[in-house]
């Protein structure tokens, strides 16, 4: 019994290990051993020497689930890399009345949806989060319909499209050689322009540019004639059909642009150009002279010396005049 009371305390001084948990995407739930829990990434103090499982959960992401060993006074890091759950991200399309064929993104067709006497429904599975279209084509007699939905993360996005009756444009009496049909193009670009014939175009067909499906129509096409189809759209390949028209009917066309390989489309900005002038310094009218008459004075007489020669001719004259009067009173 003495020697089990002095084992007691050296099990219980074994030092604990901790374990933090990263994750991808981070903000999961990270759990270890099913009782404490917390936001990663995050640090659990756990037993040492010791195994422990940890499990990371993430709405719309498959759990992830790994048993480590943890060394007393040792840290040991763990990542966890989730998964998306395909069956967590979903869009449900409800079309009334059904029977017709119902698109995701343009490439996921599910033809025939319910009947043209009740509701059609369809579940796609394994959608990525963010903006996705919605296009139905119709049943005889009622309009095609293209529709935008945002997909969030891990939830099921229901999208209630009710198709509107076709009403077909008034048509007037014309002679056999020219009969009419339509064309209906659609476009897996929006803002594109459609023309047909280069004659009749459309533009910034389904809204700006951008992702997503655009449409548009074209009436009183002739028949028994060639037609060309043409579409063009920023950074991408010109595209260009030649279609058929049969009376009274319309001729579908899908157009698929291809983006121009090693192009970068971004708007184009015209430059602001400033242009600097040098000063400019007017040349002055030329100045017209007015004739001056200028009198003219005699030049006074200069001695070899450079002095007049009154000044010096009056200094010798007082000299003389002082020179005799002194000779006088002697």
């Amino acid at each position: 019994m003495v020697i089990l009371l002095l084992a007691l305390p050296a099990l219980a001084a074994v030092p604990p290990g901790r374990i933090t948990v990263y994750s991808t995407p981070s903000g999961a739930n990270a759990c270890i051993d099913n009782t404490e829990c917390d936001i990663t990434p995050a640090t659990f103090v756990v037993e040492g020497n010791a195994w422990h499982m940890i499990v990371v959960t993430e709405k719309g992401y498959r759990d992830w689930t790994e048993t480590v060993y943890v060394t007393s006074d040792m840290t040991r890091a763990v990542n966890a890399y989730l998964d998306l759950d395909p069956a967590a991200t979903s869009i449900r399309v409800n079309v009334t009345p059904g029977g017709g064929i119902i698109c995701l993104d343009n490439s996921q067709c599910r033809a025939n949806v319910g009947t043209v006497n009740s509701t059609g429904s369809t579940l796609f599975t394994g959608v990525s989060p963010g903006y996705h279209t919605i296009s139905v084509e119709s049943p005889a007699g009622y309009v095609d319909t293209i529709k935008l939905v945002y997909v969030n993360l891990g939830k099921t996005s229901d999208v209630n499209i009710t198709l509107d009756v076709f009403i077909p444009p008034p048509t007037t009496t014309k002679p056999p050689d020219l009969a009419t049909g339509m064309v209906r193009v659609y476009v897996d670009r929006t803002g594109s322009t459609v023309c047909i014939d280069n004659t009749r175009c459309m533009y910034n067909v389904g809204g700006s540019p951008g992702p997503g499906t655009g449409t548009t129509f074209f009436d009183d096409v002739t028949v028994n004639t060639t037609h060309i189809v043409t579409v063009a759209a920023d950074g991408y390949e010109p595209y260009s059909a030649t279609v058929s028209v049969q009376k009274n009917l319309i001729t579908k066309v899908d157009v698929s642009l291809k983006p121009i390989t090693g192009v970068t489309t971004v708007p184009t900005t015209v430059p602001t150009t400033t242009r600097t002038t040098a000063p400019t310094t007017a040349t002055p009218p030329p100045t017209t002279l007015t004739p001056t008459t200028i009198a003219s004075t005699p030049a006074p007489i200069q001695t070899r010396s450079g002095l007049d020669a009154v000044p010096v001719l009056g200094a010798l004259t007082l000299c003389g005049i002082f020179f005799l009067f002194k000779k006088d009173r002697e």
